[in-house]
């Protein structure tokens, strides 16, 4: 029998799109793990030779060209996902990797006319057809997928770790875990998948582990993992070895192959002692590259003697290393999977998730809300709610939700089929930020962050890694206070991001962003930060970049590794951008300071002037006052009132919905005296409801205020 130690999992590194091995690093985790598993349950070794004498006299009677009953395996995938989902594989997936699983078995797979005629007549089906369970462990109905967010579906460490945070009883289920990574190369290289010999143990951990980028229609990597849970051996298994019967895989009618390859050379042939222990090819022959226990890219098929292994472990009785327990009658009536198979079961759903297409929207826009991540079922009824929202309920799968008036909102969201709703309903607060259409200050502006409370109230801080941007008393150039990233503190590539109020800049001549801060790079280092500054005129929606400065540009002091902080204003410098024609001529922007942090110091913001060169002054003559709508909301008609307090030589009104698009002029280009008046907006027409927006050009000095239609 087999005196080398069974590996236990395998490891695939995966290089561009084929299998490819890497022999160093993780490569030797097969028989650190092997080590360890023998090191804590030597009976191990006796259940592989047990296991193996059990396989050799059933292979005495066993006749694996007769056509069998189909067994059926009861399959339940984990989903383990972690930061919000990055490894999320859809119900779609996971079917169309199990179709595939059940193609190569079956020998349905469409490459398998690929078999070389030296090989085909030992190429064969087997009588196993996977199905994802229909009833879980309490008798429950599911989709036979499980969804758990872990930050084990990262890097697990020990790997078997992750399997704990999702588990069937795998004498009644066979579990396979879908992560993010299981490990990686520095040559881009990592492990697709792994696998439990039964010899092991049919336990907790027994079963597949795949990540998420290699599993899925046509994925063949399963195929592969599945075989080493039903005790099959690598092609490549011990070299060329001795006898085939003896040694090896175990299976003379796949010539022994001295290593591991990739590609697919036809002529490969790296071993010559092919006819030892009752090979049937009669000699020396090539390499059976099409294995599925290879690594070569060009897989497609089963042999015989594999067939004999797997149906021996899938029948043999022992409740340490068989799995004969899989598939009686009783347990696949437990799981669900006994004919006739419900190949869509109705269930309720679990783990109900949400999504929206925006988080930043102006007053009148629009969100999109969809469903995802809701598992065991396929939903077929939503019932959603919407705070500060129009409609504010819908019963839509993705409905389009209307934001009129400035907040932050949230929702809640329950899907359901007609077997029942998800309970309890899902609920996510302060999700949507809707800012006014018309901007918080006109120009020029200035603020030096002396004011706490205008500071929180105005400036809103995303922290995406590392330390925020905070307001400080360490240092200023003007008053006491200014705004700080303790940045030396702050690990590579982490990111926090200050976003101001808005700003209408389109009554100023050449309108410019001005800033002054302070900065130092570390004495050692590399000190790459970078500053970039972004603009918006969506609310915050989408943002463009205004300038970026590095750290050489930001630099004002001298490099040191302490905690920098500005000795005085020397150590200050100040930036002045002239902001683009599309800003210059919005009415609604806003600016985002982004901080990069690449090794450097501690960062100091003060003084956020917007201006230009020709301003309007703060105390200069407007000639609008008292400019109001009524009634507002409304359900019908609305009127404006307004005071002239001198003559007007061009003044127009008019009536713009949430796109800008110009629904009615109430006044176009004409000249007024001062006085006080009244118009109707609609001019009689009825206003469909939503919002609207009224823009008032006096002169070319423009204010803007919104009406809402119930």
């Amino acid at each position: 029998m087999k005196t080398n130690k069974l590996i236990l999992s395998l490891l695939i590194l995966i290089s561009t799109s084929l299998l490819a091995q890497n022999k160093s690093g993780n490569w030797c985790f097969t028989d650190q793990q092997t080590q360890i598993l023998e090191q804590q349950n030597p009976n191990i070794i006796q259940q592989r030779q047990d296991l193996e004498d059990y396989i050799l006299n059933f292979s005495q009677t066993y006749d694996p060209v007769a056509k069998k009953a189909t067994i059926i395996i009861p399959v339940v995938v984990h989903n383990v996902t972690h930061s919000g989902g990055q490894a999320y594989v859809s119900k779609a997936q996971i079917e169309a990797q199990i179709a595939t699983l059940n193609q190569d078995f079956k020998r349905l797979n469409p490459d398998a006319g690929m078999t070389r005629a030296l090989f085909a007549p030992y190429a064969t089906s087997l009588d196993i057809e996977f199905r994802l369970a229909r009833k879980d462990p309490n008798g429950n109905c599911t989709e036979g997928i499980v969804r758990v967010e872990s930050p084990l579906s990262l890097n697990p460490n020990p790997r078997d770790n992750v399997k704990a945070t999702s588990y069937w009883d795998s004498k009644k289920y066979f579990n396979i875990w879908v992560i993010d990574e299981i490990s990686s190369n520095p040559d881009g290289s990592y492990v697709a998948g792994y696998a439990q010999f039964p010899s092991s143990g049919i336990n907790n951990t027994y079963g597949v582990v795949m990540v998420n980028q290699n599993f899925g229609a046509g994925e063949r990597t399963l195929t592969h993992e599945v075989g080493h849970c039903f005790n099959l051996y690598h092609t490549f298994q011990s070299s060329c070895g001795g006898s085939c019967g003896s040694s090896g895989d175990y299976c003379c009618d796949t010539p022994p192959v001295f290593e591991s390859s990739f590609p697919c050379d036809f002529n490969q042939n790296t071993c010559s002692n092919d006819n030892t222990g009752g090979s049937p090819y009669g000699g020396n022959v090539v390499d059976q590259i099409e294995n599925y226990m290879s690594y070569n890219s060009c897989q497609n098929m089963f042999s015989l003697d594999q067939k004999t292994r797997m149906m021996a472990t899938l029948n043999s009785t022992s409740t340490a290393t068989g799995l004969a327990q899989l598939w009686n009658a009783g347990n696949l009536a437990f799981t669900g999977t006994a004919d006739p198979y419900d190949t869509n079961p109705i269930c309720i759903p679990w783990g109900a998730n949400f999504t929206y297409n925006k988080t930043k929207v102006c007053e009148g826009e629009q969100v999109t809300f969809s469903d995802i991540d809701t598992y065991n079922a396929t939903p077929t009824l939503w019932d959603w709610t919407f705070v500060g929202g129009s409609p504010n309920a819908s019963n839509a799968a993705s409905p389009v939700i209307s934001y009129n008036t400035a907040g932050s909102y949230g929702a809640t969201y329950s899907p359901g089929t007609s077997a029942g709703y998800y309970t309890p309903a899902v609920s996510k607060n302060n999700i949507i930020t809707v800012s006014s259409i018309v901007a918080q200050y006109t120009l020029p502006f200035s603020d030096s962050f002396e004011n706490t409370t205008q500071f929180n109230n105005d400036w809103t801080i995303e922290t995406l890694s590392g330390l925020d941007w905070e307001l400080t008393s360490t240092a200023a150039y003007t008053g006491t206070k200014s705004v700080i990233v303790y940045n030396n503190y702050n690990s590579p590539n982490d990111v926090t991001q200050l976003i101001s109020p808005s700003y209408n800049p389109s009554s100023m001549t050449v309108p410019k962003l001005s800033w002054k801060s302070a900065f130092a790079k570390k004495a050692t280092g590399s000190s790459n930060d970078q500053l970039i500054i972004y603009s918006s005129i969506d609310c915050g929606a989408s943002w463009q970049i205004v300038t970026i400065k590095t750290a050489s540009t930001m630099s004002s002091a001298p490099n040191t590794d302490a905690d920098f902080f500005p000795s005085g204003t020397a150590q200050w410098k100040t930036f002045t951008q002239t902001l683009s024609a599309g800003l210059a001529s919005s009415s609604n922007v806003r600016f985002k300071f982004y901080l990069k942090n690449n090794g450097g110091n501690n960062l100091f913001l003060d003084d956020i002037n917007v201006f230009g060169d020709s301003p309007v002054g703060i105390n200069e003559f407007k000639p609008i006052n008292n400019f109001s709508v009524y009634p507002n909301p409304t359900k019908e008609s609305a009127f404006i009132a307004f005071d002239l307090k001198s003559e007007i030589q061009n003044l127009k009104i008019t009536l713009k919905d949430v796109l800008g698009k110009e629904i009615t002029t109430i006044v176009n280009g004409h000249s007024f005296i001062s006085g006080r008046y009244n118009m109707s907006i609609d001019q009689g027409k009825k206003l469909s409801s939503g919002l609207y927006f009224i823009e008032f050009n006096a002169d070319n000095k423009i204010t803007i205020e919104k009406l809402i239609v119930q």
